[in-house]
């Protein structure tokens, strides 16, 4: 086992993960292109089949990768480790810092998720040692328990003085907004999504490409979607829960926005909401199912070499995250086809696979390449120099060859 302060070693890549989060990210365009309602109220297929799903993989492929990064199945921990996570946090936050003034001026309803994942990525900084079983027991907890706390402290810590997604100035005008946005107000409250994080650095922390992981996260994810599904039905159907959601979080709307919208919090039935992001323990365990058998599944698919050569545009887009999150932030601020929603998705995944997949052959992604530099410079300037090798003495080694 390498010791706590060294170098980590490369993990090598593993396509179905790359697979799942191009999955994602795609899933994630789908649902700033098209929105979550319709002009008649009717949730919107991207809403419906990608919400909260998409952001809730990528949020566990992140885990993933940070995992890889720190040491893959033999966790890297020690302050050079720690020094390299939280340079990767700080130029996430910079990058995500600055969308937000892009995503203010254009008024878009993206609400920029890297801030928050900046500060996931430091929360999980003591957590880089815990072994798998102790990481996803945590992310279960987290699922179910957080959702209550984030409840609770919305009516405790102040709601942020900026409007839409943050900027560089609000780390100076608003700190204590900022932090409390990030942490319980904002559309991925750090507090409850460290679940997902959990759930990716115990993924991570496993041999992904054995041929037993992928059939149980497949079936484990898909009994731990239908499980929840079944139990929260009855809850808002068979005993009434709906009604109640209904009546004290949205009067006046319809059944659908009910039943598919994510309600403000201004009551504790609130928390029997199932729809995306609503933060709830049905929303966190359906997405965390999700997340598992999407994984399962694309490590499945790629076994196939066929398959593979297939899938090669998304796992090459799955590969460059960052970039390509960041450049579909900025083509939706320019409302370039806002009017042809149809067009600007079929243009922008489009645009995003052919320039992954031609990009991928010089290596990483242009805003990876940025981050992991950052992290390795830091890590080494805090990594302790080697001893130097024992010379050995010419005199005795000449004594011995007698």
């Amino acid at each position: 086992m390498p010791a706590p302060n060294a170098p980590k070693q490369a993990v090598p890549r593993i396509v179905g993960v790359d697979v799942a989060r191009g999955l994602a990210l795609l899933g994630m365009f789908s649902v700033h292109v098209f929105g979550a309602f319709d002009e008649a109220g009717s949730p919107t297929p991207a809403w419906m089949f990608a919400g909260g799903r998409s952001s809730a993989t990528f949020a566990v492929t992140a885990g993933i990768g940070l995992a890889f990064t720190t040491g893959g199945r033999r966790p890297v921990t020690g302050r050079p480790a720690a020094v390299a996570v939280a340079a990767r946090a700080g130029v996430i936050a910079l990058i995500g810092l600055l969308l937000g003034y892009a995503s203010r001026a254009a008024d878009l309803d993206v609400d920029v998720i890297l801030a928050f994942y900046a500060l996931l990525f430091l929360i999980a900084v003591p957590l880089l040692g815990l072994g798998p079983r102790t990481l996803a027991g945590l992310s279960l907890s987290l699922a179910v328990g957080a959702p209550f706390a984030v409840h609770a402290l919305r009516g405790v810590l102040p709601e942020p003085a900026f409007d839409g997604d943050p900027t560089l100035q609000d780390v100076l005008t608003d700190p204590l907004g900022l932090v409390s946005d990030l942490l319980v107000h904002g559309d991925y409250p750090v507090l409850a999504w460290t679940a997902y994080l959990c759930a990716g650095l115990a993924l991570g922390r496993l041999d992904l490409a054995s041929r037993e992981i992928a059939p149980r996260l497949l079936g484990g994810g898909l009994a731990l979607v239908a499980g929840t599904w079944l139990v929260s039905s009855l809850v808002l159907f068979r005993y009434g829960g709906l009604r109640h959601l209904w009546r004290a979080e949205f009067p006046g709307a319809s059944r659908a926005e009910a039943l598919w919208d994510s309600p403000d919090g201004e009551t504790w039935w609130a928390l029997l909401s199932r729809a995306p992001h609503a933060t709830t323990p049905f929303d966190m365990l359906l997405t965390l199912g999700s997340a598992a058998a999407i994984l399962g599944g694309a490590l499945l698919l790629t076994r196939s070499t066929r398959l593979t050569r297939v899938l090669m545009p998304l796992a090459a887009a799955g590969s460059m995250p960052l970039t390509l999150y960041a450049a579909h932030v900025l083509l939706l601020a320019t409302g370039a086809l806002s009017g042809t929603p149809e067009l600007l998705y079929a243009v922008m995944t489009t645009g995003a696979l052919l320039f992954a997949l031609s990009w991928r052959q010089l290596g990483r992604g242009p805003l990876e390449t940025v981050v992991a530099s950052a992290a390795r410079r830091c890590r080494e300037a805090v990594t302790p120099p080697r001893p130097p090798e024992p010379v050995a003495d010419p005199a005795r080694l000449s004594r011995h060859t007698e």
